[in-house]
């Protein structure tokens, strides 16, 4: 992975228009990386690790290993998160600061901050503590507003061996979730990005995700 110091200008990733906003580098760290060592703020760790759970952006289809670590380390690298754990080295976060300021870290941040106590820029960890509370606040107003039997409406977007997602109108970057158990036709007969209604059954704090079931199950015409 490309190093940079932090607070220069971002340019890693470049297959999309320019940045609308000044962005920023952070956490860019390699073997050959100087930085300031310390315990990380109260907070942030887990923090971090949220952001790298529920918000991860670019992400890559292979993994970074972190260059602080000796030989034998861990590939990738894994924290602990509620009942299972995250792998870290294969996408970024991205932290709105003050002033319109936007900031990119790899998602190894937190392993760099947890494991070998890098001390990111005190903008940028004031700014991760406001994101990870803004975006718990915004999860928290999510249930409220889409209570157990509310009825929506979207459409499926893609398959896994752990159910289908589900895109829900008007909530562009809700993720939504339909559990194999919970729909009828198996994986060959299931029709993607076709209107369909469905209704809220549970909330999954784990993965921040609206379980749904759907309640129109298109099959796909042979």
């Amino acid at each position: 992975m490309t190093t940079y110091e932090d607070l220069t200008p971002y340019a890693y990733w470049r297959l999309e228009p320019e940045e609308t906003e000044p962005t920023l580098n952070v956490g860019w760290l390699g073997r050959e990386s100087r930085f300031e060592v310390g315990e990380p703020e109260p907070g942030l760790a887990d923090a971090l690790l949220t952001l790298a759970r529920f918000h991860r952006v670019h992400v890559t289809r292979g993994w970074h290993g972190c260059e602080l670590c000796g030989p034998g380390a861990p590939y990738p690298a894994r924290e602990p998160f509620g009942d299972g754990e995250v792998a870290l080295g294969s996408a970024e976060i991205r932290v709105p600061g003050a002033d319109g300021v936007v900031y990119a870290a790899p998602n190894l941040l937190h392993h760099y901050v947890v494991r070998h106590h890098y001390r990111p820029p005190a903008a940028f960890v004031r700014a991760v503590l406001a994101e990870a509370e803004a975006r718990a606040r915004a999860w928290e107003e999510t249930k409220r507003s889409l209570p157990v039997g509310t009825s929506v409406h979207g459409e499926i977007r893609s398959w896994s061996p752990l159910g289908l997602t589900f895109h829900l109108d008007g909530f562009p970057d809700l993720r939504g979730a339909v559990p194999l158990e919970l729909y009828g036709p198996g994986r060959d007969d299931v029709e993607y990005r076709v209107p369909v209604d469905a209704v809220v059954v549970g909330h999954s704090d784990q993965e921040r995700r609206i379980i749904l079931q759907v309640e129109d199950q298109p099959r796909r015409t042979p």
